[in-house]
């Protein structure tokens, strides 16, 4: 059961990771001392606005640019695709969002200047953060993975510097953080896009056939959509629903346990997902079905354990990564509802892989519909919505689409769930919970911890996750 044999690929980006974290918790804890809860709560807003586009819009498209990398790559063609769909797709939608965010921010709050701000924050952050998180990811994809965690690290670093620098320097306002953070995407993306350039070397001019973009990409803008409101969206339902500050709790709980669990996930795929891409490229069904279920029953236990141990050490996780004139109970339980909501919403995101593997990507409307409709349902029912309520609809909502999710996507790929290995991975995993249930002091947490972290590194590494995409 246990696999301790040694890996680099999964050390390198470990220790990689190790250094993200460790800056992500500084930028947390600065950010949540420089900037009051009604200066979050705008912070949020504004990044939900820009999500509005990246996650729906070029998100969905990102699924097709991820699905054709390697086949890109094989025909030296990557840079001259990449270069099409800046100047064809990425700069009119620019500047078409930042009409759109200027009229909408008008209409809402009557205030040219602030419309202006948002505007200017909104479009800056799509041209320059969409530009770097699609370029040196590329390469995780082509295994380059010293470079990937080289820029990775250095936009941690410039991101929390220079928002520091600039609300230190001007004033603790949620613009001067977020400018911080633009600046620091357009200087990696620069380096980032000039290096990927350089390993290239050759580059043939190709056409990207947008019929085959549309047609691939078409049904997971409309789930996206779907999706963005209950991660993002819902926000504006709240702002009206409850006060400022409730809602500055509100979105600082939730968007710790995704911070959290966009790293654990975002890592997870820097391992795996190269390779999945790999097992399922040019692939007869029975592969793809194979390489999906081999996925499937890495990610499912590994999130379920560190849904548990984020749960048993949630205090002590907010008091690392929040100042601590934001901690109260309120947020305590936000946090823990948040925990599990990104639970479900990377197992939505695991399962989806079999529409994307199968050009199924129809499927996907109906579970996410059926989700925001609860939600909906829930938040218009009650003339008394409160923080806890707004948090627990959207729990019922995600764990209703995992469960359409699974029920819909196992008719085209069977989802087989080694129950047995699971069972035996709770067991063994059992002690070391049970144990940080009763004697949470620093060193019974590290210690814990770090068996966990060796018992999963073993789950993982017993697989096989070296490719060659060449």
């Amino acid at each position: 059961m246990i696999n301790l044999s040694l890996n680099k690929d999964i050390l390198s980006l470990a220790i990689g990771n190790f250094f993200r974290i460790a800056l992500v918790i500084v930028y947390s804890r600065v950010m949540t001392f420089f900037l009051e809860y009604q200066e979050l709560s705008k912070f949020y807003l504004a990044f939900s606005v820009y999500t509005f586009f990246s996650f729906i819009i070029i998100g969905s498209l990102g699924n097709y640019i991820n699905r054709k990398t390697i086949e890109w790559v094989h025909q030296d063609s990557l840079k001259s695709a990449l270069l099409q769909l800046f100047y064809s797709f990425l700069l009119p939608l620019t500047v078409v969002a930042s009409i759109v965010v200027f009229i909408y921010s008008y209409i809402m709050y009557q205030s040219i200047n602030y419309s202006f701000i948002l505007c200017a924050l909104v479009s800056s952050l799509i041209l320059f953060k969409t530009t770097n998180e699609t370029v040196y990811p590329i390469f995780n994809i082509l295994n380059k993975n010293n470079k990937y965690l080289f820029f990775l690290i250095l936009f941690n670093l410039l991101n929390l510097f220079l928002s520091t620098i600039f609300v230190i320097v001007f004033e603790p306002k949620f613009q001067y953080w977020m400018t911080g953070l633009i600046f620091s995407n357009l200087i990696v993306g620069f380096f980032a896009w000039r290096s990927l350039t350089r390993e290239l070397k050759v580059s043939k001019k190709m056409n990207v056939n947008f019929s085959e973009l549309i047609s691939f990409a078409k049904n997971i803008l409309i789930g996206h959509i779907l999706i963005w409101f209950l991660t993002d969206g819902f926000r504006f339902i709240a702002e009206n629903k409850i006060d400022s500050y409730n809602l500055g709790v509100l979105l600082l709980g939730l968007m710790v346990a995704t911070q959290i669990f966009s790293i654990i996930e975002n890592f997870l795929g820097q391992i795996l997902y190269p390779k999945y891409l790999s097992d399922i490229s040019n692939k007869d069904y029975k592969q793809r079905s194979k390489a999906f279920n081999k996925y499937f029953n890495i990610i499912f236990p590994t999130i379920l354990i560190l849904a548990i141990l984020t749960s048993v050490i949630s205090n002590e996780i907010l008091i690392v990564l929040v100042d601590s004139s934001k901690i109260n109970e309120n947020l305590v339980t936000v946090f823990r509802i948040g925990i599990w909501i990104e639970f479900f919403r990377i197992i939505i995101n695991s399962l989806k892989h079999i529409t994307l593997s199968e050009y199924r990507t129809d499927k996907i409307i109906a579970p996410y519909l059926i989700g925001c409709l609860f939600f909906l349902a829930g938040i218009f029912s009650y003339f008394s919505i409160d923080l806890f309520s707004i948090s627990v609809l959207l729990l019922f909502s995600y764990l209703i689409i995992t469960m359409l999710s699974i029920i819909t996507f196992n008719r085209i790929i069977k989802i087989k769930l080694n129950y047995f290995q699971l069972i035996k991975i709770l067991i063994y995993t059992s002690p070391l919970i049970g144990c940080l249930l009763f004697f949470k002091n620093i060193i019974t947490i590290t210690l814990c911890i770090t068996l966990l972290a060796i018992f999963l590194y073993s789950i993982v590494n017993k697989n096989d996750i070296s490719h060659d995409i060449n």
